[in-house]
């Protein structure tokens, strides 16, 4: 992920540090997650990227952050970020992509349905090629299922300020991005499409990086003013 978001983070501001999430469960090299969480601003980055290849080598060690194959993978990997963001946190935001934003997604729904009186432990969210949330209802009773709220009309995230950034040719998780933009409070979420597949708009892709940039530039800006 630290290598992805590389482009982005040359672009913005030096002020921003950043902590990284790796995941536990062995994978093969695959279409890529990743979560990066922010400081001061401080922001996680969480995930293991896609058009891997890329970046690193077939043969090498990947891990994923969890298993769609069992709910009690996925239950014990929200735990791990739970338990990380009481060690290491608080952080201003949090970068998250592929199934890094599945991840972080379905914690932060989680723990906005546990905890409706509280504060979510974020104050923004950037979702780069983010996957859907899992339903967190769903998994206590051992299921693992996308949640279908979009199709309600109910927007799980209400009141955090996020911005989406996805690939209109992405055939691998375009339409899952799109789930999770709906998900999101209409008044606080920003997006912006570029032309590429699964992947982090690069030095490569200039005028996409820098629509990437402004959005995240003024999300951040707005929460900064905000407190």
């Amino acid at each position: 992920m630290e290598s992805q978001i590389a482009a982005l983070r040359h672009e913005l501001d030096t002020i921003h540090t950043y902590d990284y999430v790796e995941g536990t469960v062995p994978a093969p090299l695959a279409p890529g997650e990743s979560i990066a969480i922010v400081l001061e601003t401080t922001l996680v980055d969480i995930g293991r990227p896609l058009e891997l290849e890329a970046f690193f080598p077939p043969k090498g060690d990947y891990y994923d952050y969890f298993s769609f194959e069992s709910a009690d993978s996925v239950q014990k990997a929200l735990d791990d970020l739970s338990s990380f963001l009481e060690t290491e946190g608080p952080y201003d935001g949090l970068i998250a992509f592929s199934l890094g934003g599945a991840l972080t997604a379905t914690y932060l729904i989680r723990e906005a349905r546990r905890h409706p009186e509280k504060p979510l432990p974020f104050k923004c969210a950037i979702f780069l090629s983010g996957g859907a949330p899992l339903d967190p209802v769903a998994l206590e009773r051992g299921q693992v299922r996308l949640l279908d709220d979009a199709a309600a009309g109910n927007q799980a995230l209400r009141g955090l300020p996020t911005v989406h950034i996805w690939g209109s040719n992405d055939e691998l998780w375009g339409d899952r991005s799109e789930t999770l933009y709906a998900l999101c409070d209409p008044h606080e979420r920003t997006k912006v499409l570029h032309e590429d597949g699964h992947a982090v708009p690069g030095a490569r892709a200039k005028e996409a990086l820098l629509r990437s940039v402004r959005a995240i530039r003024r999300t951040v800006g707005r929460v900064a003013i905000a407190g």
